[in-house]
């Protein structure tokens, strides 16, 4: 805004003299941001800034507004069910603007990944004949789910032979091995 000043200047004798100034105000000076921290979260997390923080600003006149805008970069191998699907880089731009237009701006960087190995289910004990198939087809078979993929990619088993009274008498230990896409495994 302007302001005009008239300056008045009156001798003893009362004669007077004015002149006109003009002063213009301008807000020039750029808001001052403050970027939350850098963060990795998983997979299945929030990517609002209510879970990954939000940024702050002051300005030395007038109000600011905050807003936001993501880059997401993936690895390059986007096969559908690949980890490169469930982790990657958000790069977070925050920018402040004030009510007279100048801007700042700070990057906060967001680092999503898939850290949690899936959540596996053993099929019951089962006591079977000696001429039964102890394949999983005949005693049942592991399930999987996963917090990101909701796929896992590989189930397997290992069995560990314990023999009993006789050859025909024996016990099968079957340890089940749930992988994800990203290599997580329990």
């Amino acid at each position: 805004y302007s302001i005009t000043r008239t300056w008045t200047a009156t001798d003893a004798c009362g004669n007077a003299q004015t002149c006109v100034q003009t002063i213009n105000v301008q807000d020039v000076t750029k808001p001052v941001i403050t970027c939350p921290a850098d963060i990795t979260i998983n997979c299945q997390d929030s990517k609002l800034p209510a879970n990954t923080g939000s940024a702050t600003a002051t300005d030395n006149c007038s109000n600011v507004t905050i807003t936001h805008t993501d880059v997401s970069t993936q690895n390059a191998d986007n096969t559908p069910g690949t980890c490169d699907d469930y982790t990657y880089t958000i790069t977070r731009t925050w920018k402040a603007t004030d009510d007279c237009g100048n801007m700042s701006t700070c990057l906060q960087v967001i680092t999503v990944d898939d850290s949690t190995p899936p959540v596996i289910t053993c099929p019951i004990n089962v006591t079977i004949e000696c001429t039964a198939s102890t394949l999983p087809a005949n005693t049942g078979t592991a399930t999987a789910t996963d917090n990101c993929t909701n796929v896992v990619t590989n189930i397997t088993f290992n069995d560990t032979r314990t023999n009993g009274s006789c050859n025909d008498n024996y016990s099968l230990a079957r340890l089940w091995t749930a992988v994800d896409s990203c290599g997580n495994s329990n």
